[in-house]
């Protein structure tokens, strides 16, 4: 009758229905260029382990890490990201953190001119710089390498904040507010901006609502995306930092200590009475409708903190010996300022701003401003060129 007695070919046993695939460690934190051993199982209807499993793996950014076919992970660049698995129809992910080292450490950022502004993208990848003499630097590698971009312009640019992946402003000196709407390939001046001031803050709360301070009181508002744009002069002193919640509640700080609000998106602003310092305020940061935190001169800390009946500004002092240039605060209670103590300062808060300690810098430049994309991961720009990051909260 015949057989096929020279097959080898054995073929497995089927697997039997999978309730769930779960995969370990479930995060993981790497140094790039390490590796670590990830292991998946797959379980059947009753939670038992089953073998043979064919497991699929999949790392979301290679940027970040890559992944083998039995699991291995292999640290690339900086970021956080998914790792994925799949068997059977059932899947599992575990996060993957990369960092590059422990604490405050500086990126080569391609200039010496003075850098005063810094704005990164939430994914942590893609930031700017501006700086003085039309300095804008760029990177997409969370620092790993920064570019000089033409800015087309020679004034010294003091703010940059990004409302998309691709489109961006610039405000400086001389009225500048600069607009990009390709990344920063290209930057255009817009003609529409009612002012010649010099222009030091900008923010936008969405796509649309924007505001810009300046020299002389001068605020500007756009709730087009910067197509027109409006002014209001609520004090003759010079505002340095504006912030907002939302499209509608935001403070707007600067010399002599003096503190403007709004509760219409910009439309009107009141002045803070009475006034609780004389020093210069150089940034403020609102992260909620009822917390907001300034910094600035000789250590000069208000902060706001909800009463019963209304919103007061308090006082607080970081010390005499700490000028402080800029401040954020990530989510509502981790908070982060830079300055100078003679060296370059950063302090770090756990309470919204009403209490800080320092950490180790490593740069004897001035840092003028501070951005973080989350408690973790952040970039402080400075004098001569100098750009800080740490990818675990200054630790």
């Amino acid at each position: 009758t015949g057989c096929n007695c020279g097959s080898s070919k054995v073929l497995a046993p089927p697997l039997p229905p999978l309730s769930a695939v779960q995969l370990t460690p479930a995060t993981d934190t790497l140094v790039v260029g390490q590796t670590r051993q990830f292991v998946a199982t797959a379980l059947d209807t009753d939670s038992v382990a089953v073998a043979g499993a064919a497991f699929e793996w999949t790392s979301r950014d290679p940027n970040v890490f890559t992944v083998s076919s039995s699991g291995l992970v292999t640290a690339v660049g900086e970021g956080v990201d998914s790792l994925f698995v799949a068997a059977a129809g059932k899947a599992d992910t575990a996060i993957v953190a990369v960092v590059v080292q422990n604490g405050w450490y500086t990126q080569t950022s391609g200039t010496i001119n003075t850098l005063n502004g810094v704005c990164f993208l939430p994914d942590g990848r893609s930031g700017w710089a501006v700086g003085d003499a039309g300095t804008i630097v760029n990177t997409t590698t969370a620092g790993a390498s920064w570019g000089v971009r033409p800015s087309g312009s020679t004034f010294n640019l003091n703010g940059v904040w990004f409302t998309t992946d691709v489109t961006g402003f610039v405000v400086g000196h001389g009225g500048t507010v600069l607009r990009t709407r390709n990344a920063g390939a290209s930057w255009t001046r817009l003609a529409t901006v009612p002012s010649s001031d010099n222009l030091f803050g900008v923010m936008f709360a969405d796509t649309s609502h924007g505001w810009v301070v300046g020299s002389n009181g001068t605020l500007l508002r756009t709730a087009d995306a910067g197509q027109t744009w409006s002014r209001a002069n609520p004090t003759a002193l010079q505002l340095n930092s504006v912030s907002f919640s939302d499209t509608t509640n935001g403070w707007a700080v600067g010399e002599g200590g003096v503190i403007v609000g709004t509760r219409d998106g910009g439309r009107s602003w009141y002045v803070v009475q009475p006034s609780l310092t004389a020093q210069s305020l150089r940034a403020v940061w609102r992260a909620a409708d009822t917390s907001a935190v300034a910094v600035g001169a000789q250590g000069a800390n208000p902060f706001t903190r909800a009463t019963a009946d209304s919103l007061r500004w308090n006082l607080g002092s970081l010390g005499p010996a700490n000028d402080m240039e800029s401040v954020q605060i990530v989510g509502l209670r981790v908070g982060y300022g830079v300055g100078s103590d003679g060296l370059g300062l950063v302090l770090k808060s756990f309470d919204g701003g009403v209490t800080w300690s320092p950490q180790v810098s490593n740069t004897a430049q001035r840092l003028r401003d501070v951005w973080f994309v989350d408690e973790l991961r952040g970039w402080a720009v400075g004098a001569a060129g100098r750009i800080l990051h740490t990818s675990k909260g200054g630790l």
